[in-house]
């Protein structure tokens, strides 16, 4: 489309915009705007009448314009629309042929009460003019595909006999507009709007990306209802324990009016504590963390991850990288699925295995494995992690049998300190919260393991512990059985 629109403008200022507007349900429109300056509709002898649509028309496209204001500036706009997410790589791809927009893809992923798109793809505008042309029409015009040698271009676009380059004339702003949810009050749904600008012939592709989030509204109406319906039941729940009391009180009153003599057996009685009511714990499950604590710190899969991605030439920016590492580490996309998602491309057993190999596992670890099994003690994973590397490390180190159950987060669909984790590691183990010990390095897990009843001990790394911090401390297994209060 821009070929049909600019073939005839190689101007002194010509200015494109596209811009994809998302819909909740994965339909939308891409719109495409141009403004020629006045200096080049005078150079091309007027606008109005210098533009054909019909093609455009006929493609589907609704066309406002040509037209010219009384500034002399001349505009022109056209939109078409897409039904469904996998049609719009076809329809940019009218735009300006299917290399300038590629690899774009529109990606929906849910989860429990919402809903993500997710836009990428690169813009590529590397080969200038020639992007703009028609090879048919190049080869009738004696390889001129603007009818005008470079020269009489460069004078168009208003160089005089100053050596320019006519692309620097031409510039493309792309327009993302991604459905979200507001904020406030959650009510209806906003837009998300994210701006690139290329200039024709830079040499380097643009990647973009853009995210819309949805917040499903029944799972929030029915998450206020819970909360409202918790809050009676706990009335419910107290007003009954002091009706209880206050009976009891009623009764040991009358019980020693009747009988004095037994008073003081019957206080006697009262003050000991009843062993067959108090809540036994027993030790019967270690849980280790993942990272910090099996893996080294200073080597973990997460912090390996953005300098691997770089170095094969993919995502530069670090919160692309770990937005998409999330949704692996959800199990909302495969590692496949990832390693395309942050431009890296290969075979996917191979770039698993490269990234892996850079994972370290604390010297210390084995020899606390070896120490559990002499006790019978079992050990259990609870990580956030990419399901398919979980596998990989733990046969590559050797692992299998020797921890389990092993829950990762991408096998789960929830990550640490989600009480989901916690449940899964209580079903596969088969083990109450109360007979857990739990070793982590991340003090807002360990506080979570706490309020199940768990047992929790922090495996210090780099960063400071507080003095009043409410857990056990150790440096290394080795302090296991002599954990202090920092």
């Amino acid at each position: 489309m821009l070929s049909a629109l600019v073939v005839v403008s190689s101007a002194c200022r010509v200015d494109a915009t596209v811009t994809v507007e998302v819909s909740e349900d994965g339909s939308g429109t891409v719109a495409v705007g141009l403004e020629l300056d006045a200096a080049a509709v005078d150079a091309l002898g007027g606008f109005d009448d210098r533009v054909r649509v019909d093609d455009l028309e006929a493609a589907g496209w609704e066309v406002i314009g040509p037209t010219t204001d009384g500034w002399g500036v001349g505009r022109m706009s056209a939109a078409k629309r897409f039904d469904s997410p996998e049609r719009l790589a076809g329809v940019l791809a009218e735009v300006a042929g299917p290399t300038a927009f590629r690899d774009v893809a529109l990606v929906r992923e849910r989860s429990f009460a919402r809903t993500t798109w997710r836009l990428t793809g690169i813009v590529d505008v590397s080969e200038g003019l020639d992007l703009l042309a028609d090879p048919a029409l190049s080869e009738t015009l004696d390889g001129l595909p603007f009818a005008r040698t470079e020269a009489e271009l460069a004078l168009l676009a208003g160089c005089g006999e100053a050596l320019c380059d006519v692309s620097d004339s031409f510039s493309l702003l792309l327009v993302a507009a991604m459905p979200t949810t507001r904020v406030d009050d959650g009510s209806d749904a906003d837009e998300v709007v994210d701006r690139w600008t290329v200039t024709l012939g830079d040499r380097t592709p643009t990647l973009f990306h853009a995210t819309g989030v949805l917040e499903d509204q029944v799972p929030r109406t029915w998450l206020t209802i819970s909360v409202i319906a918790a809050g009676l039941l706990v009335l419910v729940v107290v007003f009954q324990a002091l009706r209880l009391l206050r009976t009891r009180r009623r009764t040991r009153a009358g019980a020693q009016r009747r009988a004095p003599v037994a008073r003081r057996s019957a206080e006697i009685v009262e003050e000991q504590p009843d062993p067959a009511r108090a809540p036994r714990r027993e030790l019967r499950l270690v849980a280790l963390g993942g990272i910090g604590v099996i893996w080294d710190a200073g080597g973990d899969p997460e912090g390996l991850l953005v300098p691997f991605v770089r170095e094969q030439g993919g995502v530069v920016d670090p919160g692309e990288v770990a937005d998409r590492y999330r949704a692996a580490s959800l199990g909302q996309m495969s590692s496949e699925d990832f390693w395309e998602s942050v431009g890296v491309s290969g075979s996917v057993e191979a770039l698993d295995a490269a990234y892996l190999s850079r994972v370290r596992m604390r010297a210390d670890v084995l020899p606390f494995l070896d120490r559990m099994e002499q006790r019978s003690m079992p050990v259990a994973c609870l990580t956030n992690a990419v399901l398919a590397w979980s596998e990989l490390l733990r046969r590559r180190f050797a692992l299998e049998g020797r921890i389990e159950p092993w829950v990762a987060s991408g096998g789960v669909g929830a990550r640490k300190p989600s009480q989901a984790m916690f449940e899964a590691l209580r079903r596969m183990s088969g083990v109450a919260f109360g007979d857990m010990l739990l070793i982590d390095s991340d003090p807002s897990t360990l506080e979570a393991a706490r309020g199940l009843g768990m047992s929790t001990v922090l495996l210090r790394g780099t960063a400071l512990v507080p003095a009043d911090f409410g857990h056990p401390v150790i440096d290394g297994f080795a302090d296991l059985f002599r954990a202090r209060q920092a």
